[in-house]
């Protein structure tokens, strides 16, 4: 695999754009469609642009969709994994980061359970020295491959977008991680909004529904302006950093990951410490 971080380290004299930290982000937002898949893969590529060496994990186990924003046809998937081939023959490259891919129509991957959920984090716990950056992109609804799977991480980022029911959803979201997982904090990422108000007013609205009924304190992140080119670049197959670097969306991705450099502290693992019956963490 070409290690499209090193050959950036050396175009830029050796120092990465972003401090080279270890970071988990999982990325959620209870709604289908309020574009998190989107988001996640754009992120991953800033963060590879920037000089960091990353992967993501494609949680929508039975309906994968990662591969076909990468414009990638994996020769195996997390369904093989589970099966004991080894991670690292798992992992498929474009566009400068590593993907461990789902498997889109597989009913038996779309249906595991907890212990194999598990295992799928422990099996992706064996790429930590191989990079620095990992994005894990979450199936919509708030069932519990989707709860196990958004609280993982170091840190969860909750997508909304203007429409009524994404906030509904994305309330649920962060409920679900809060009662179920015992996560104390999210990021709420509003998407596709018209204005820096709308996004203001956005988390303004959902962080008081949060402050009143929930255990569970929210940072809003910079917006991602409405974009046409997201679009265009979902149907080509390629990145929306790759095909319109230059985009109002993608200059906001990066922005977004620059924020998210002074916010999110370095993390020694990926995953949180699973919390035994009871607990919260």
């Amino acid at each position: 695999m070409t290690d499209q971080a090193s050959t950036l380290r050396v175009i830029q004299g050796g120092k990465p754009m972003l401090p080279v930290t270890r970071r988990a982000l999982a990325i959620s937002g209870g709604k289908g469609g309020v574009g998190k898949s989107t988001i996640a893969v754009n992120l991953a590529v800033a963060y590879a642009q920037a000089g960091t060496r990353t992967v993501m994990l494609d949680t929508d186990l039975g309906m994968a969709d990662l591969n076909l924003l990468l414009g990638v046809a994996p020769d195996k998937s997390l369904l093989d994994a589970l099966g004991g081939t080894p991670i690292e023959d798992v992992l498929v490259s474009a566009h400068g980061i590593s993907l461990v891919p789902a498997l889109n129509g597989s009913y038996l991957l779309s249906t595991i359970g907890p212990s194999a959920q598990q295992r799928v984090i422990e099996l992706v716990s064996g790429l930590a020295d191989r990079f620095d950056t990992l994005v894990v992109d979450v199936a919509a609804g708030i069932g519990q491959a989707q709860t196990t799977f958004g609280g993982a991480t170091a840190d969860a980022i909750v997508v909304v977008n203007p429409e009524p029911l994404s906030m509904a959803d994305a309330y649920a979201c962060l409920k679900t991680l809060s009662t179920q997982e015992g996560v104390r904090h999210a990021f709420v990422l509003p998407n596709r909004v018209a204005s820096r108000s709308q996004a203001e007013e956005l988390v303004a609205r959902l962080g008081a529904l949060v402050t009143r009924f929930l255990d569970i304190s929210i940072t809003g992140l910079p917006a991602i302006p409405a974009d046409p080119c997201v679009v265009e670049a979902a149907q080509y197959g390629i990145p929306l950093l790759v095909h319109a670097p230059g985009s109002p969306a993608a200059r906001a991705i990066r922005q977004l990951t620059r924020s998210l450099a002074t916010l999110v502290p370095e993390t020694a693992t990926w995953w949180r410490t699973p919390r035994a019956q009871g607990e919260t963490r």
